[in-house]
């Protein structure tokens, strides 16, 4: 069974604590940490809010995006256009439930505006970074190309900053599917694609390009002994003006990365309790640590309290279905070798 071998494995584990983390987070948005730890305490039971086991529904908009997302890759079969990702969001997105920047995208594909224009029309947000991974999932074991199809699909929602830093997230999820790949090459992989020109925002920024952000937010963690020894100092060098800005998130979500050293647990745990964006960045180290580690590196108690809510079935129905196409796309990738082997 598809469930039995070790890339399920690894691709469940991507959706999974990625949903564990947006929910772990949820509590804690918009907090600074000194607050979540005097008012909340260290957040570490992402059902802690559960009332009704079987209607309670794991994630937020970032869980929800990324299953559309998935969604249209696993209908097409293949890497979809920027314009038939819109069509699914038309499809499958109740507004209501999103912020307002992904409103505002949702409303103007529902006015018939170009999916290539879109975001080039929103407010600058962590919307396009924060649920990236399918492509990630697709590109297995090609950051490089990952690196390419996240910038594109993330322009469907962002543009700038918030199309750049998507692409670099999922060249990290791709590296993370290669054969003895670590936390450590997933982070050079990151640095390898992310773009060293300097990019242009209202306010002045050091550092101004995003290689150096994640250079300086990796040194930071790598320093720290775990993951809330590193919170002051990525505090002290990687906030910006917002929660939200892509920039911050991009720096807290890599810099408690590097702090958890490859450690699943930690690194969900150490995103929701540094607060800020305190469900994308859980939500992010989940995506990276879980497409790594697989589910079964996630702690018992999170798996079964996972599968008690009515969030299980779809997030298992997504990974069978990327599972699949993975199958299916390394088997057409050998054959398309083998026949330009035999021209060699």
């Amino acid at each position: 069974m598809i469930e039995d071998t070790a890339l399920y494995n690894k691709v469940f584990g991507c959706y999974a604590l990625g949903a564990i983390g947006d929910t772990l987070g949820r509590p804690a948005e918009g907090m600074n940490y000194p607050d979540i730890d005097a008012k909340l305490g260290r957040l570490e039971d992402p059902f802690a809010l559960m009332t009704g086991e079987e209607n309670f529904e794991i994630g937020t908009d970032d869980t929800a995006v990324g299953q559309i997302l998935s969604h249209c890759y696993i209908d097409h079969g293949r890497q979809p256009t920027v314009e038939e990702y819109g069509e699914y969001w038309l499809r499958e997105m109740d507004p209501l439930k999103f912020f307002y920047c992904l409103r505002n995208t949702y409303e103007l594909l529902k006015m018939g505006y170009s999916a290539r224009m879109t975001g080039i029309l929103n407010i600058v947000t962590g919307s396009g970074l924060m649920a990236i991974h399918p492509v990630g999932i697709f590109n297995a074991g090609d950051p490089d190309r990952a690196y390419v199809d996240g910038t594109n699909m993330a322009a469907l929602v962002q543009r700038d900053l918030d199309m750049f830093i998507p692409g670099v997230i999922a060249a990290a999820v791709a590296e993370a599917f290669r054969a003895g790949a670590t936390h450590e090459t997933m982070i050079e992989a990151a640095i390898r694609v992310a773009p060293s020109k300097p990019f242009v925002t209202f306010d002045e920024r050091d550092p101004d390009n995003l290689k150096d952000t994640l250079v300086q937010a990796v040194e930071i963690g790598r320093k720290a002994p775990d993951v809330f020894a590193a919170r002051a100092p990525l505090y002290e060098h990687c906030l910006q003006y917002h929660a939200i800005d892509p920039q911050e998130v991009f720096a807290l979500t890599f810099g408690i990365f590097a702090a958890a050293k490859g450690d699943t647990r930690a690194g969900i745990v150490g995103g929701a309790n540094i607060g800020r964006d305190a469900d994308t960045i859980p939500s992010l180290n989940g995506q990276m640590l879980g497409a790594l580690n697989g589910i079964d590196s996630a702690p018992k108690e999170w798996v079964e309290g996972l599968k008690k809510t009515r969030s299980y079935a779809p997030l298992h129905r997504t990974a069978v279905g990327m599972t699949e196409l993975l199958i299916r796309r390394t088997r057409e990738a050998q054959e398309r070798a083998a026949e330009l082997e035999a021209m060699l």
